[in-house]
Formats: structure tokens, sequence, C-alpha cells
């Protein structure tokens, strides 16, 4: 493992940290969840930019990049919905994305790689930003952030098997 990988990993570690913080009752300790929310955030641009920059790419760190995004965007989203802050059909439609994209991926001929495409990676960051307005924040904001995560949310995944679907 290179050190982009070991910041891939340090993701799925604050992820239960993030859910801890963010289903305690005092909204103080939604604050901290959120600058450890952030911080894992900053992890999934930080991971990918090492590798390209030291042109170190391993095979486990393409494998574990997704899987740190899902882990933190449905352990945080689990955490808000037991708060009472997210809607349930919310997570429901990132699940669904998800183990679509996962099931597509093992119908693919052997050695098809599905590589992040840009509007994946903002539908991910959109997903993130309504994720720490959820956290701290009532209202507009989140519900604004939450409608385009779920537009791209949507989007990419049917994106994704329109390209990727096997065409025989």
């Amino acid at each position: 493992m290179k050190v982009a990988d070991y910041v891939t990993l340090s993701r799925v570690v604050l992820t239960p940290v993030v859910m801890a913080c963010w289903v305690a009752p005092s909204s103080q300790w939604h604050w901290i969840g959120l600058v450890v929310f952030i911080v894992a955030g900053l992890t999934d641009f930080a991971d990918g930019r090492l590798a390209r920059y030291s042109a170190h790419t391993t095979r486990i760190g393409s494998y574990l990049d997704p899987l740190a995004d899902k882990i933190l965007v449905l352990g945080s989203s689990l955490a808000l919905v037991s708060g009472g802050r997210l809607s349930m059909w919310i997570v429901f439609v990132i699940l669904l994305r998800e183990l679509a994209i996962t099931g597509l991926r093992s119908v693919l001929p052997p050695g098809t790689t599905m590589a992040a495409s840009y509007p994946a990676k903002w539908k991910t960051t959109a997903q993130l930003f309504a994720l720490g307005a959820s956290a701290v924040l009532i209202g507009w904001i989140p519900d604004l952030l939450w409608g385009v995560a779920i537009v791209l949310t949507v989007w990419t995944g049917g994106e994704y098997f329109y390209h990727y679907w096997p065409k025989n």
C-alpha cells in the first residue's frame, strides 16, 4: 500500500467518528462531527491527487477509493436519518444506485474498468455538501443541496448503464 491508499483508508476510519458525533444529542457534537466529516471528505480529493502526482496508483487504491466514498456517504446518511435530519428515501435512492452500479460491474466483460466520470465526481461532491449541510442546518439550503445531489445520483447511474451495459 502507498501513502494515497492510507489517505483513502482514513476516510473509512473517520466515518464512525462522524456518525457518533452526528447521533449525539448536542448540536456542539454535530459541529465537531462536521469538522471531522470535512476532513474525511477532503481525503477523497487528496488521495487521487497523491496517487497521480507520485505515479503510484495501486489496484487496492482503485478498489478502496469508491468503497470508502460509499462507506462515508451511507454511514453518515444513516446517522442523520437516526437523528431525524434526513429522510430515509434519500438514503434509499443513493443505496439503490450504488447497488445497481455494483451489479453492472459484475456483468462487464473481464478486464473492463468503469472509471469515475466527472459528473460522478460532482455527484459525490454534491452528496458530501448536502450531508454536511444536513448535519448542522435546517431549511432550504440542505434541501437545495439534496435536490442537486439526487439529480446527479440518478443521472450518473443512468449514464453508467447507458455507456457500460453489454451491447450483445
